[in-house]
């Protein structure tokens, strides 16, 4: 299906040729290319299917008004028939939490990089929870008073890889703008879980790997710490010298925790 402008609704890339399906779910800002570095780590045992969530790569633009999860379940059931493995990094790892409970034949293995499921650190680190909300808060200002580039300015400055706004191209930083409005709407699932994601948690039995960057925000760790603890089969892993974009700068050692899982969603034990 397209939109008037030719391009897909969403837009699917296909990375690698090994002989087990998977899916790959980017973070916000990011593309399905972004599994590139991941996709040929694991060339021999994974097939990649990576969708660009609306507004992000080659897919539509965002709808405004509609549910950024509720339109991404649609396009993933729409083209996941058979069990698989999921890759997750950010919100593509809230996305992969919720595809788990919610079809659980699906989904054979679930590896997530940093999972924005914010509410999970709600019990045990309230400041970083608080200081979250705020900053969130602090964008959405900024967006309502006509400064989506500040707004997304400071998204990006907490969230990405460490590049100075100013060093970055002046394309990436209108296209990080654009791409604002489906952000914004994503908090819903990310601040408030308006799937019920974290009452659920204890529903996932598939074995899970859930990792995080040793230089990433602070209300990671306890969000990581909290979901791989919550489902019935998780391990926790942080990766060294990386942050929150660790799925792509560090996609070597993330791979290997993923060829790990999987390994253990294959064995007979699992």
């Amino acid at each position: 299906m397209a939109l008037d402008d030719g391009k897909p609704s969403i837009h699917w890339r296909v990375l690698g040729q090994g002989p087990r399906a998977a899916l790959a779910l980017h973070c916000n800002l990011g593309h399905s290319g972004a599994f590139r570095g991941i996709g040929a780590a694991l060339d021999d045992v994974l097939t990649l299917e990576a969708p660009d969530m609306p507004g992000h790569g080659r897919s539509a633009d965002y709808v405004a008004g509609t549910s950024t999860g509720d339109a991404m379940m649609a396009a993933i059931l729409a083209r996941i028939t058979a069990p698989v493995d999921v890759i997750g990094h950010s919100y593509g790892g809230l996305l992969g939490l919720r595809l788990a409970i919610d079809r659980p034949d699906l989904v054979r293995s679930l590896s997530l990089y940093e999972p924005v499921t914010m509410r999970a650190a709600r019990e045990v680190a309230p400041e970083h929870v608080a200081a979250n909300q705020a900053q969130m808060e602090q964008m959405f200002a900024l967006n309502d008073a006509g400064d989506p580039e500040a707004a997304v300015r400071l998204f990006v400055t907490e969230w990405g890889d460490g590049t100075p706004w100013a060093h970055l191209p002046a394309e990436v930083r209108a296209t990080f703008t654009r791409q604002l409005p489906f952000v914004i709407a994503s908090q819903k699932d990310v601040l408030e879980d308006t799937a019920q994601i974290m009452p659920r948690l204890g529903e996932i039995a598939v074995p899970v790997v859930v990792m995080d960057g040793a230089l990433s925000p602070a209300i990671m760790k306890p969000v990581c710490d909290y979901v791989a603890a919550t489902v019935q089969n998780g391990r926790r892993v942080t990766v060294a010298g990386a942050g929150h974009m660790g799925a792509i700068s560090h996609a070597h050692e993330v791979a290997a925790e993923v060829r790990r899982i999987v390994d253990v969603a294959t064995s007979p034990v699992a």
